[in-house]
C-alpha cells in the first residue's frame, strides 16, 4: 500500500514534470526510448543530486544513434531477465580474483539472484564468498604435481596474493583441476537447476540474449552441452573462456553415472592440456556430445571481433578476455542502448568500432592475417613468421597490385582498395607514384557505385604492414596498440573505410536475428 509520504512525493514529481515539460512536446515522441530520453534531458539536473542521471560516456560522434546521451543508472536491474532455474558458475584464480571479479559483481552479476564463485583459494570480496574448489583434490596428486606448489603458497600467504605469488608459475596448469571439481561442487550446492552456465572471470555474458535462447530455443535433451567448439587431437570441447552451458539433466546424469567424477579426472589432468577438454570427456561418457553455437558463444570482444560476413546479424551471448574496463563499458552499453531488440554483433560494431574507424593507425595491429604478401627475396622470407608464411600468396599468383604490396604501408593499402576490380597490369605498372596508382584504383572503384552485389561480396576490408610484409583481412577488427622496439618491426594497420561503409550500407538492415542452431 502506498504511504502518505510516497503518495505526496509522487504528486510532487508529477507536478514538477508538468511545470518543466510542455505537454504538447511529448506528443512528438513515438517510442518509449525517445520519451525516456526526453524526460532525462529535461529533469536530469533535478535528479542528479540523487546520483541517478548522468552523461553517458559512450555517447560520442558516430554513436549518437546507438546510445542515449544521458541515462538513469539508479535502477540497473529493472529490465534484467528472470534467471530462475539458470545458475551462473564462475571460475577464477587467487592471483586474478581481485583484478577481475569486483567489476563483474558491480555490473551484471548484481542482478543475478544467485551464483557460485569458485577458485583455488577461499576468499571474500565484500559480501561475496569465493569457494576453494581444489580442497578435495587427493593429497598424493598435490604432492606429485609441480603446479600445486603455487596452490600451497596461496594457502599459507600471510599478506596479499600478489605479494606472495605474483611471480610464481603454475596458474595455467592448476586451472585444469578446477573444471570437474567445480561441476561436482555446483551440483552439491545447487542441485537440479535447469541450466548451468559456466564462465571465466574475464567472460562477459549478455544475459538478455542467453536467457531468451535457453528459455525459447534451446532444448535440454537435444542441446545438453553447448558452446564455442574447439578441437584437440580431433576431440571436440567447448572453449571455457567463451562460456558454455550444460543442462541440469546431464549434469545429474554425469554425477550419478560416473562416481567421484572429479577424482577420476584429477588422475587424467596431468596428461591433458586443459580442464575444458576434461569436462567434455566426462560429458561424452554419458552421451552429451558438445554442440557448436559459435559465434553466439564467442572468444573475442568488441575490439577483436571479426565484423563482417558471419559476424553481423548473429546475436551474441558471451565474449572473452574482457578486462574490467571493457566489462564495465559493455554493461554500460546494455544499460543505455537506444534499441530494445536482441543485441546483435553489428550493434557492438556501431558503438565500439565505427566511431573510431580511420584509414590507418601507426604502431597498431588490427590482426589482419588471412592472406599475406611477403617480399620474394630470401631475407624477407626468413624474417617472416611461420603463420604468415603459411598464408602467403605465391608470387606467380599475385596481380600487379599485390606484387608491390610488401613495399610500404601505402602500397599494402591498395590491395583492399583494388580487390574485385578489373586492374590492367600494363596500365598499373606504367604509373610512377602512389598518388597516381590510388587515383587509378579509385576511378575503377567509382565505376562500381551502383553495383550492390559487388559491395556486398567484398572479401578484403583491412590490412597490416610490418617489415616488408603485407597481410589483409576478410573481416574488419579494431585491434589494439602494438609497440615494437626497432623501426622495421613496427606495425601499421589500416582499414578500407569506404569499402567497409559500402559493405555495411549494401548489407542493409538485418531482416531478423540470425540465431544459430547448435550443431
Amino acid at each position: 500500500m502506498m504511504t502518505f509520504r510516497s503518495w505526496k512525493a509522487a504528486v510532487m514529481v508529477g507536478l514538477t514534470l508538468l511545470l518543466i515539460i510542455p505537454l504538447y512536446q511529448l506528443r512528438d515522441y513515438s517510442t518509449a526510448g525517445e520519451y525516456k530520453q526526453y524526460i532525462y534531458d529535461h529533469i536530469s539536473h533535478y535528479l542528479n543530486r540523487e546520483g541517478g542521471v548522468y552523461n553517458n560516456t559512450l555517447y560520442q560522434q558516430g554513436a549518437e544513434t546507438t546510445v542515449h546521451q544521458q541515462f538513469n543508472f539508479s535502477s540497473p536491474c529493472e529490465n534484467f531477465p528472470n534467471t530462475d532455474g539458470i545458475l551462473l558458475v564462475m571460475k577464477t584464480g587467487a592471483t586474478e580474483a581481485f583484478d577481475k571479479l569486483p567489476t563483474q559483481l558491480l555490473t551484471a552479476m548484481q542482478c543475478l539472484p544467485d551464483f557460485l564463485l569458485f577458485s583455488d583459494l577461499e576468499q571474500q570480496i565484500g559480501k561475496y564468498h569465493i569457494y576453494n574448489v581444489l580442497d578435495r583434490v587427493n593429497d598424493t596428486i598435490k604432492s606429485q604435481q609441480a603446479e600445486f606448489k603455487l596452490y600451497e603458497a596461496q594457502q599459507t600467504c600471510p599478506v596479499s596474493q600478489k605479494d606472495c605469488t605474483g611471480s610464481m608459475k603454475g596458474a595455467w596448469d592448476l586451472d585444469k583441476y578446477k573444471f570437474l571439481n567445480m561441476v561436482e561442487r555446483a551440483w552439491d550446492m545447487r542441485p537440479n537447476m535447469e541450466w548451468y552456465v559456466f564462465a571465466e572471470a574475464d567472460t562477459y555474458v549478455v544475459w538478455s540474449n542467453l536467457v531468451y535462447w535457453l528459455r525459447e530455443r534451446a532444448k535440454p535433451e537435444e542441446h545438453p552441452y553447448v558452446g564455442s567448439v574447439a578441437l584437440i587431437k580431433g576431440f571436440p570441447f567447448a572453449h571455457g573462456g567463451s562460456g558454455y552451458v550444460v543442462s541440469g539433466a546431464f549434469m545429474k546424469k554425469m554425477i550419478e553415472l560416473i562416481p567421484n567424477v572429479a577424482a577420476k579426472y584429477d588422475e587424467k589432468a596431468p596428461h591433458e592440456c586443459c580442464g575444458d577438454l576434461l569436462i567434455s570427456m566426462a560429458l561424452d561418457e554419458v552421451g552429451a556430445k558438445v554442440k557448436q553455437a559459435h559465434p553466439m558463444f564467442n572468444g573475442e570482444k568488441p575490439n577483436t571481433l571479426p565484423y563482417g560476413p558471419g559476424h553481423w546479424c548473429e546475436p551474441i551471448f558471451t565474449m572473452h578476455h574482457m578486462n574490467s574496463e571493457e566489462v564495465s563499458a559493455v554493461w554500460q552499453y546494455e544499460q543505455t542502448r537506444t534499441k530494445s531488440e536482441r543485441m546483435q554483433i553489428k550493434d557492438l560494431y556501431h558503438t565500439f568500432f565505427a566511431p573510431h574507424l580511420v584509414p590507418y593507425r601507426k604502431e597498431w595491429s588490427n590482426g589482419a592475417d588471412d592472406t599475406c604478401y611477403i617480399a620474394p627475396d630470401e631475407a624477407a622470407q626468413e624474417d617472416a613468421g611461420n603463420h604468415e608464411k603459411g598464408r602467403q600468396k605465391k608470387e606467380d599468383e599475385k596481380n600487379a597490385v599485390e606484387k608491390m604490396a610488401h613495399q610500404s604501408p601505402s602500397a599494402c593499402s591498395l590491395v583492399c582498395e583494388s580487390a574485385g576490380l578489373d586492374i590492367n597490369e600494363q596500365e598499373f605498372n606504367a604509373l610512377e607514384t602512389h598518388t597516381e596508382r590510388l587515383s587509378y584504383i579509385r576511378g575503377k572503384y567509382s565505376e562500381k557505385d551502383g553495383d550492390i552485389n559487388f559491395k556486398k561480396d567484398r572479401k578484403c576490408f583491412q590490412w597490416k604492414f610490418q617489415r616488408n610484409m603485407c597481410c589483409t583481412g576478410k573481416s574488419f577488427k579494431l585491434g589494439a596498440p602494438k609497440f615494437e622496439g626497432e623501426t622495421k618491426n613496427r606495425h601499421t594497420s589500416g582499414w578500407f573505410v569506404k569499402g567497409i561503409n559500402d559493405w555495411v550500407e549494401a548489407r542493409g538492415e538485418c531482416e531478423q536475428v540470425a540465431w544459430r542452431d547448435p550443431s
